[in-house]
C-alpha cells in the first residue's frame, strides 16, 4: 500500500497544527488497514480494489494474506451443535448376500440416534443428502439395490418428526422390461421465499438393448404441495456424480455439485431453490488435482490434491459464477498412513477435516494449526461420511398446512 499520507491538495506547513491534525486523521498505514480488509469477504474486497491501487493485489501480498486467513478459519461457525458421523458396519458373519448396518451418530456426545420408523427394520444403504441439515431437518435416502425401490425421509431429530416423500410418476417407468429407469437425488434444500423444503432427484432412463441412455431429467419435489414435477433443465452436457457419493453440498438456499463439463474440464453447478434456475461458476486454476467439494466456515470450498501427494489445497469461492473469484486460502499436510484414496470424508464442525487412516481409525485435522487427532472411532472410507448439524424445533407439518 502506498505509504504517502491521503490528502485533500492543502498545502502542507511543517508549522500549521491544523494540517498536520488533517493529515494524521486521513492517514492510514498498512497494518490498520490490513487489519480492517482482512475481515471482509472476498465479493467485499474485489470492490475495494479499485480504491487504491495496491488493494487491487491484496491476494497477493503474502502478509495480509496470513491475516486474511487467520481471520477466516478463526471464524468457523461454531453455531453449529454437532458433527455427525454416518457410520455403516458390517453384519456377521459375512454371507454372499451381505448387508450393512447404517446408524447415524453426534461425534461431541457419542449419541447414537434412533432413525425414524421408515428405516428402523431396513437400516441399509442410506445417505444424508447434501452432508447437511437444513433448518434443522435431514433429509435421509435410501439407495436403490437388491431389487429394492429408493425411498426418501426428511426427518428432524430434534422432535422425531418425520415425512416420507412419496415415488414420481416417472417411478412407474420402471416396470417396463424393456426400460431400465434409475432414479438418484441430488439435492435437498429450502425455500426462502416460498418457505418450502425442495427435493431435486435426477432421473435417467435406458434401454436394455443400448448401451447409452436414452434420457435424462431433473424432477423437483415440494414439501408444501406433496408433489412432484419436471425442472427445466439440459443435463445432456455435464455428468453429475452418484448422490450417494455425498459429493453435492448445501448453503444459503442453494444446492451445489461438481460437474464434467466435457472431457476433462470441471465446473460448480448450482441450483436456487427459490428462483429454481440452474447456474454454472467456472474452476480457475484448480487443474489436474483430485477434487472435492466442500462447506467451509460459510463459504463454498474445493479441497484438491494430486495423485500420490499429502499436500492439500483449500480454494474458497468469493462470487457465484465468478471463476476468477475463486482464491487459494491455504495448504496443508495430511500423514503418511492416510487410506489410499486420499479423500476426506468431510467437513465437521470448527471447520475440522476428517479422513481415514489405513488402519480404519478416522482422525480430524486443524487446517489452521495442521494438528491431527485421532477422534476414537474406526470406518472404512466408502462407508463412513462427515457432516454437520443445527439443532431445531422447525415443523415439517406447519409447511405441509
Amino acid at each position: 500500500m502506498d505509504s504517502a499520507a491521503v490528502s485533500d491538495g492543502a498545502p502542507m506547513d511543517k508549522g500549521n497544527t491544523s494540517s498536520d491534525s488533517k493529515v494524521s486523521r486521513n492517514y492510514i498505514n498498512d497494518d490498520l488497514a490490513f487489519y480492517v480488509l482482512s475481515k471482509l469477504g472476498i465479493k467485499s474486497l474485489k470492490r475495494f480494489g479499485c480504491v487504491r491501487k495496491s488493494w487491487s493485489i491484496l491476494f497477493d501480498n503474502s502478509h495480509f494474506m496470513t491475516m486474511f486467513r487467520n481471520h477466516f478459519i478463526s471464524h468457523h461457525g461454531s453455531d453449529y451443535d454437532h458433527t455427525f458421523l454416518l457410520i455403516k458396519h458390517l453384519e456377521l458373519p459375512v454371507t454372499p448376500d451381505y448387508r450393512y448396518h447404517d446408524e447415524v451418530h453426534f461425534l461431541e456426545n457419542r449419541l447414537k440416534l434412533k432413525l425414524p420408523p421408515p428405516f428402523e427394520e431396513d437400516d441399509g444403504d442410506l445417505s444424508i443428502v447434501g452432508r447437511t441439515s437444513v433448518n434443522g431437518i435431514f433429509c435421509i435416502g435410501q439407495e436403490e439395490v437388491r431389487k429394492k425401490k429408493a425411498r426418501y425421509v426428511l426427518w428432524n431429530p430434534a422432535t422425531e418428526e418425520f415425512v416420507v416423500i412419496p415415488p414420481s410418476p416417472e417411478e412407474s417407468l420402471s416396470e417396463n422390461p424393456n426400460m431400465d429407469v434409475s432414479h438418484d437425488f441430488h439435492g435437498f434444500g429450502y425455500d426462502q421465499v416460498g418457505n418450502d423444503f425442495k427435493v431435486l432427484q435426477y432421473v435417467s432412463f435406458e434401454r436394455f438393448d443400448r448401451r447409452s441412455r436414452q434420457l435424462r431429467l431433473c424432477e423437483i419435489y415440494s414439501l408444501k404441495t406433496n408433489s412432484w414435477r419436471i425442472a427445466d433443465m439440459d443435463f445432456s452436457q455435464w455428468f453429475f456424480d452418484n448422490a450417494f457419493t455425498a459429493k453435492e453440498v448445501y448453503m444459503d438456499g442453494a444446492c451445489h455439485w461438481l460437474v464434467f463439463c466435457g472431457n476433462t474440464e470441471s465446473c460448480l453447478v448450482s441450483f436456487d431453490f427459490s428462483d429454481e434456475v440452474f447456474f454454472t461458476t467456472a474452476i480457475d486454476g484448480i487443474l489436474n488435482y483430485y477434487k472435492y467439494l466442500v462447506v467451509l466456515n460459510g463459504s463454498i470450498a474445493i479441497i484438491s490434491h494430486r495423485d500420490d501427494c499429502l499436500i492439500y489445497d483449500i480454494s474458497i469461492l468469493g462470487q457465484l459464477c465468478v471463476k476468477e473469484s475463486w482464491i487459494k486460502l491455504l495448504s496443508f499436510s495430511a500423514i503418511p498412513s492416510i487410506d489410499g484414496s486420499l479423500c476426506p470424508i468431510g467437513i465437521g464442525k470448527m471447520g475440522y477435516v476428517f479422513f481415514r487412516k489405513e488402519d480404519d481409525e478416522l482422525i480430524r485435522i486443524d487446517v489452521n494449526t495442521q494438528k491431527i487427532e485421532e477422534i476414537g472411532v474406526k470406518g472404512d472410507q466408502s462407508c463412513c461420511r462427515i457432516g454437520i448439524y443445527k439443532k431445531s424445533f422447525f415443523r415439517l407439518e406447519d409447511i405441509r398446512n
